[in-house]
This record gives C-alpha cells, structure tokens and sequence, in this order.
C-alpha cells in the first residue's frame, strides 16, 4: 500500500466519524431502551421482540441443495396451458429440494397445498415468473359465513389462500404441569416431574379460569366486553437451557404469568411442517372491482396453517388480491412483499381489498414490505403475540388491531405515509379491546401528526417515536407516550436493536 492510498483512507475514515458525529447530534434516546438497551430489563414493560422471525433470527434460510423444476412435470408458463397438475406433482414429489419454476406466466385453476415439510419454491424473481390463479377460494371450496352483525359472507373473507402451506396445529403428545407460580419475566419453571433436557424446545401454555383472570390480566384489567373470548389460551415456545431436577432454565424471559388458576403445563413444541418457502414469485388475480366488506370470494396467495413454524415467504409481488398471506403459525418470515392493484380495482371508498398482511400467530416477522395499494386493514395482528412489523412503507398505513387479545406485538421504522387511519382497528364484537398490553409502536412515520391512540382501548401499550403535537406522557403502570421526532429516535428499528443485542450474547436477566 502507497503513502498516497494510506492518506487517502485516513481522510476517509476521518470524514466517516466525524459524518457519524453530526449524524448522532440530535439523537434522542427512550427511557425505556436507553441508546444500547440499558434500561431494559425481561420485567420491563417493553417486551423482548428477538426472537420474532425464521429459526428466532438465529440462522440463515435452510434452501435445499437439490432441485427439480416444475417444467420437468410439463408445466409450460405459457398463459394458455393449465399448469395445475405439474404444480402438483412437483409438489408431491418434492420433499427435500428446491421446486425451480422459470420465467413465464402460470396458468393455476385449484389451489396447491404444500403439507409437507423441506419444499422450497423459487421463481426467476417477482418480475418474472407469475402465477395466475383463475378461481377464487369459495368456487373451489365453498364456505359460506356470517359475521358477527350476522351478514352473510364466506370464510375466505378472514383467511385461506390458494396456496396452502402446512396443517393445522394438534395436541402434543404430552405435558407436564408447572407446579409453582412463575411471574412474566422469568427463566424458570419448576416441574411435576422431569421430561425435559438441554436443547428441547418446549412450549409453556396456559389457559383461562372461569371468572376470566387469564383476559383480565393481558388487558391489564381494561379489557372491555371479553364476554367472546371463551376458555382463552396463551403459548409461548422455549429452548431448555439446563434442568437441575425437576427445574427448568429457559433461554427466553415469560411472556405471561403462569399462575396456578391457567393450569399451566409445559410441552414439546413440535411443529408438523417446517422450513418451506416461496420466493421470487409474482401472484396475480383478475383485475375486477372490488366488491367491499365481506363480499370477497378468496383470492388471497398463501395462507400458513397454525401446525407450521420457520417458513418464509421472501419476494413476492401479490396483485389485485382479496387479502394477502394469512400467517397462523411461528416463527416466520415475510421479506420483501409488494401488494399493489389496477386502478380499475379500487372501491368509492379507495380500497382493492380486505386484509393486506395478517399475523394470527406467534413470533412471526414481516420486514421490508410495500403496499402500494389500499386495504380496509393494511397490517392486522388478531390473536397474536410476539409478531413484529418492521421496515416498511406504505400510501396511508392502516395498523389494524382486530381484537381476539394481540398480545406484545411491535411496529418498528414504518413509513406510514398520509397517516390518517394509522391506529384505526376494527374485529368483531364482544371479543375484548383492540389490543392486549404490550403493543409498542416505535418510529413510525406520518405526514400528519398522531396522538394516543385512544380508540385502541388500553393504556398498557407503548408509542415512541412519532409525529405529534401532543406532550409526552410515561407512567409506569399506565399510558406510555414519548413522541419523539421520528428522524431522532435511535435505534431506528428497535427490533433490530434488540436482535443485535441478543446475537452479541447479552444473556436476559432473570433470577
């Protein structure tokens, strides 16, 4: 290396730092983080959003070594010929590799179902390799409905997709009672008896008693009209960490309480399908109007049953659909998902669709989407706990809280756009508030300046790092509101934060 180059990359590294000087001037920090998590504790009233995502954020997507293409079974992407049974077949016969489709437009009249674990398929990317579904949901499978108000509709309103990934979730084979109470934050559950050993992953349930302590206390007492959430129950998925008799350590912090009065029983987690995936595949449905609220018929992707954890779905273009992915299962991942419309599609009322992405189950992750079109709820978490929305943008974000008790789910570095219908939610009735505690929304970015979100129906939920005239407001026990200027607020993305923290090795504090 030359004096020159050596001068050089000193400047260079100077202009670097004192760049990274004048960025951090103006930098503003949550009491409940501080600038590198200092503040926080597992007791905090800031939950642990680390583990959200594919294998808990831990490694990289298991994509088979091995591949076939779907042209080997005599699809032909031409858009004139049906490649339904190719798809099939390639499907059937694919377990354990990587299920190739090249450029072309797809001709698909049934829905695939993918029921079976090690499948991954790739397109040559979202702009070039299509799938055109021609039926919806409800003329391949009818299933008629009613809402709540009792007006007729189909069950493809609210979940399904044309592609369907897993099975639904069964009873574990066996559970072993907790014996002792054990309060949200700890690492430790003492057993009935030891059936567990270092590396097991276990799954900790609890459920209601009949005066409905278990909603009571996720609402933290501002539940609402709960008298539609019956027999409630919460999961939350571990690693054995050590057993000293019949003592377990767990690698994560509680969620929950587990007291006595839930019967709280630990279990194997073993998820029936594991590690599929779609990727670089652009879904498209016909461009007709939309026909509003509850009139939709089932043109929705990909639906990921409650039995199935660390899937992904990872650059996919979905377009003019009745609703996006419907997640119900854990510990997934959805990256790099663009939904837009035909102009032709949108109602009076400026939407193309009901729901655009939509958690129901746990530890899920969505990052760097677009939504470049409008639904009635953009991004829904109903009955969800530990899912994370993050990097993101959005025409005018409808952050969509759909009652069922959502549980400790984040919002993270969103560019909401207008901002005009950011906290508006909806869910049908006497099923408790918008959202259980826990609900955090952090840098989340408006053109128009937010307050408290009232119409949510809780205080226990943290919002940090908006656009706002309102003053701040932090009690402990209650409303937390620190609206900082968005542009200030470090870490941007506190779900990255908190994922960095942890992969440095920072153990969670416990007793």
């Amino acid at each position: 290396m030359t004096r020159r180059t050596r001068i050089q990359l000193a400047q260079m590294a100077m202009l670097a730092a004192l760049g990274a000087s004048w960025a951090a001037i103006g930098a503003e920090y949550s009491a409940l983080w501080g600038r590198a998590g200092e503040q926080w504790s597992p007791e905090s009233r800031l939950p642990d959003f680390s583990f959200a995502g594919y294998r808990r954020g831990e490694e990289p997507f298991r994509v088979p070594a091995s591949q076939v293409a779907v042209t080997a079974f005599g699809a032909k992407g031409d858009e004139r010929a049906d490649d339904t049974a190719a798809f099939q077949r390639a499907i059937a016969e694919g377990e354990g590799k990587l299920i190739v489709i090249p450029p072309g437009r797809f001709i698909l009249s049934d829905a695939l179902e993918i029921r079976g674990s090690r499948r991954v398929l790739r397109g040559a990317g979202s702009e070039r390799t299509t799938l055109v579904f021609t039926k919806p949901l409800e003329e391949l499978r009818p299933r008629p409905a009613k809402t709540d108000g009792n007006q007729p509709t189909t069950q493809w309103s609210w979940g399904g997709g044309l592609i369907i990934v897993g099975q639904r979730r069964k009873d574990p084979a066996f559970a072993v009672s907790v014996v002792a109470e054990a309060r949200r934050g700890a690492l430790q559950l003492s057993l009935a008896q030891p059936r567990f050993k270092p590396g097991d992953e276990v799954e900790l349930e609890v459920r209601d008693d009949a005066d409905k302590s278990l909603v009571k206390y996720l609402y933290r007492g501002q539940e609402g009209d709960a008298s539609g959430l019956k027999n409630w129950t919460c999961r939350q998925v571990f690693r054995v960490r050590a057993v000293s008799g019949n003592t377990v350590t767990l690698d994560r912090p509680l969620r929950f309480d587990a007291r006595p009065a839930w019967k709280p029983v630990l279990a194997p987690f073993a998820p029936l399908v594991t590690d599929v995936g779609l990727e670089g595949l652009a879904f498209e449905f016909p461009a007709t109007p939309y026909g509003g609220h509850f009139k939709e018929l089932g043109f929705n992707p990909v639906v990921i049953e409650s039995g199935a954890a660390h899937c992904w779905l990872r650059d996919l273009k979905i377009w003019n659909a009745d609703s996006g992915p419907y997640v119900n299962g854990s510990f997934c991942t959805l990256s790099g998902l663009r939904l837009g419309a035909d102009p032709g599609r949108k109602s009076a009322q400026g939407h193309t669709g009901h729901h655009g992405l939509t958690f129901y189950g746990h530890d899920n992750l969505c990052t760097n989407f677009v939504l470049e079109t409008q639904f009635i709820h953009d991004a829904t978490v109903q009955s969800a706990m530990g899912c994370v929305y993050c990097a993101g943008r959005a025409v005018n974000l409808c952050l969509d809280h759909h009652r069922w008790a959502p549980y400790e789910n984040l919002f993270t570095d969103l560019d909401a756009g207008e901002g005009t219908r950011l906290f508006s939610s909806s869910g049908g009735g006497f099923r408790g508030a918008h959202t259980a505690a826990g609900a955090t929304f952090w840098n989340i970015r408006t053109a128009q300046p937010v307050g408290w979100p009232k119409n949510l129906g809780i205080d226990a939920i943290n919002v940090v790092g908006v656009n706002s005239k309102s003053p701040p407001e932090t009690h402990p026990q209650g409303r937390w509101f620190e609206p900082i200027p968005p542009a200030q607020l470090r870490p941007a993305n506190l779900y990255g934060a908190m994922l960095e923290k942890r992969r440095q090795g920072a153990a969670p504090a416990g007793p």
